[in-house]
């Protein structure tokens, strides 16, 4: 964790300071817009330390039994999904009171946060971040979706997959192909509001959030959006990567520059089946 925070701060005294050490006031010449202005830089840095910063209450939280400090950094709507379930047939979700109440009538989990490594942070138009904690020595990821509102950066869902055996830890090319074959269904039946298809391949627990420029938070069920479909063009070209974890659960991330939006789509394998359980979108 300390690296992290020494790169943060060098990383804000390199956008304020030129090269012979004397402060550096932003270049009024450069678009605002360009990635590398100064102001941007610091927005970014205090983005990552705020995030950083979130993630380890939750670790602290958990691991020393503060179930109040977990209320603070969960949003109100906050779930965790897991296939942590007898044979990995269903799909178990935990919301924010199942959570906090566990934690604290079970107390400290000691050793809950050592040996995780914060292993990658993926924003999208500034106000939704995915993150992925690594542990060792299993190599198991957990994964988790942020949303930032008025009060900051706060953890919206967490996300992970037993690991019981490590020659399972490695995805497939089976289970690639598997992702790619459902995400063409999917878009597929976006794009001409075929209910029956889209209530056949997505979770009955389903849902969407999308935040907006100004910080407005919309949620859609399952139900919601197959009373009330609308057409969506999305292709392959629009979509950035695939990352599977322990060949059982997928997240797929979804840029559309003509929309300056970002979708993160998660899919879980429950009972050997490919599944879209959510949708956690960012739009400006």
């Amino acid at each position: 964790m300390k690296p992290l925070g020494i790169l943060l701060f060098a990383f804000t005294l390199f956008v304020s300071i030129d090269a012979h050490g004397q402060p550096q006031a932003p270049n009024e010449n450069l678009d605002p817009n360009f990635i590398f202005h100064p102001d941007n830089l610091i927005r970014n840095s205090e983005d990552l330390s705020a995030i950083y910063g979130v993630m380890a209450q939750y670790y602290e939280g958990v691991e020393l039994g503060k179930a109040d400090l977990l209320k603070t950094v969960f949003h109100t709507e906050w779930q965790m999904r897991d296939t942590g379930t007898p044979d990995e047939a269903t799909l178990h979700i935990a919301d924010k009171n199942n959570f906090v109440n566990m934690v604290r009538d079970h107390g400290p989990y000691p050793g809950y946060a050592s040996e995780r490594v914060f292993a990658h942070v993926g924003m999208a138009n500034d106000n939704l971040a995915f993150v992925r904690i690594n542990k060792a020595p299993s190599r198991s990821s957990t994964c988790f979706y942020l949303y930032k509102l008025n009060q900051g950066w706060t953890i919206m869902d967490k996300l992970w997959v037993p690991v019981r055996e490590a020659a399972k830890l490695a995805p497939t090319s089976e289970s690639y192909h598997a992702v790619e074959m459902l995400l063409h269904t999917y878009f597929k039946a976006l794009a001409v509001a075929d209910t029956q298809v889209l209530s056949d391949i997505l979770h009955p627990d389903w849902d969407s959030k999308t935040i907006d420029s100004e910080g407005k938070l919309t949620t859609i069920s399952k139900v919601a959006l197959l009373q009330n479909p609308k057409t969506e063009q999305i292709d392959f070209t629009q979509l950035l990567s695939i990352d599977l974890y322990h060949d059982k659960l997928a997240i797929v991330r979804i840029d559309i520059p003509s929309q300056n939006s970002t979708s993160f789509i998660t899919i879980f394998k429950i009972d050997g089946i490919w599944q879209i359980t959510n949708e956690r979108i960012a739009t400006n």
